[in-house]
């Protein structure tokens, strides 16, 4: 392995990994070479290596940056793919008990104090004097059910 396979390696490790491999492969490769060729890879391998260096040194601060930012760490919404639900759909028709159709009693017959012929009508004019006189009458509840004639007020309240 040479060591332009071991920097290619190194620049996509992760920033904590070793680089004790990568200076033991620069040592063993520039002892087999002549002068000027051992400064020319050495030029060529500390460039890389710097250029290393500076992309995992600027993945640390961005995290130091990012850990002290005011607003928080910014992350990318690909590192929540796959983890976060962004619809749903929820069918609770069945826990839903189906409508009973309401059904109501027949209405049965008024029963009138004053006996009443067949088509004759229990609502006539009434003068407003007369009005006014009756309920200046109503002072208690058990006026106020007489008002009501013979219908059963609990019956209807209960109803």
């Amino acid at each position: 392995m040479t060591i332009w396979d071991v920097l290619d390696e190194l620049s996509e490790s992760p920033p904590t990994s070793s680089l004790v491999p990568m200076w033991e492969c620069l040592d063993a490769e520039l002892e087999k070479l002549p002068l000027e060729a051992q400064l020319l890879t050495a030029a060529l391998a500390f460039s890389q290596i710097a250029d290393i260096l500076k992309s995992r040194a600027e993945v640390l601060l961005q995290d130091t940056r990012d850990g002290n930012s005011l607003l928080g760490p910014i992350v990318s919404t690909d590192l929540f793919a796959g983890l976060v639900r962004t619809t749903m759909h929820l069918d609770l028709d069945d826990l839903i008990e189906p409508q009973t159709p309401q059904t109501f009693k027949p209405h049965g017959p008024h029963q009138f104090s004053s006996p009443t012929e067949l088509g004759d009508s229990v609502a006539a004019p009434v003068e407003k004097a007369n009005v006014l006189a009756m309920l200046d009458e109503v002072t208690t509840l058990e006026d106020v059910r007489n008002l009501a004639s013979d219908e059963d007020v609990q019956k209807w309240q209960s109803a």
